[in-house]
């Protein structure tokens, strides 16, 4: 079976915490497509842009618990999910020669941040299988989810990842930092995470990904 990347965008515009997505930003989503896709095309991967709710539940970034479903983890040996503010440079090495197709794959977390005494990860970047499917989707639910929120107001889906990979107890492949490098050109995919890639147009990343693109 080929292997998967998927990404997700859909306007904030009407969501329940709509505030949680203040710094969508249009140019960032097209160049993070464009090399994403060609990313996926350079190492025979399946590429795939959903742009409509399905899960439907407070914020458009809850949408990648989508890929849990068995449309996906039945029909791809690998689903690699990666946020549309993350650029997958074209020379950077491919990503599925470190994939453990029987364990969750997430990288290092470059602020070495911890949750529950354990590592934590960023959720703009992780891969599932269908041995994370098994683990895990039993404790997928919006009731869950509601739960945990009444719990901390400030809840969000990237925490809810750490607490499903807690609870489960889900074998962890822990890919290198560069994999997931918050604004960095010198990281494998470089995560412009925060408001700066609204506030400053021109960070490196971004322009360093509007040569790439411009050459492709």
């Amino acid at each position: 079976m080929k292997n998967l990347i998927i990404q997700i965008y859909i306007p904030k515009k009407g969501w329940l915490e709509e505030d949680r997505l203040d710094f969508q930003n249009d140019e960032v989503l097209k160049l993070s497509t464009k090399m994403t896709e060609h990313y996926a095309k350079k190492y025979n991967c399946e590429y795939e842009l959903i742009t409509n709710p399905h899960i439907n539940y407070r914020h458009p970034t809850w949408e990648r618990f989508l890929i849990f479903n068995d449309e996906y983890v039945n029909n791809f040996e690998n689903i690699l999910y990666l946020d549309t503010d993350i650029f997958p440079w074209p020379s950077s090495p491919n990503i599925f020669d470190l994939i453990d197709n029987k364990k969750f794959n997430v990288a290092h977390h470059c602020k070495k941040k911890i949750y529950k005494g354990l590592k934590a990860f960023n959720a703009g970047v992780f891969c599932i299988n269908k041995y994370c499917q098994l683990k895990m989707k039993n404790f997928i639910s919006k009731d869950i989810w509601d739960l945990h929120y009444s719990q901390d107001a400030l809840w969000e889906d990237s925490k809810e990842l750490n607490e499903l990979a807690f609870i489960t107890n889900v074998d962890i492949n822990w890919l290198d930092e560069k994999w997931n490098f918050k604004n960095q050109i010198n990281g494998y995919f470089t995560h412009l995470w925060g408001e700066q890639k609204k506030l400053n147009p021109n960070l490196p990343a971004i322009m360093k990904a509007r040569e790439v693109i411009s050459n492709l």
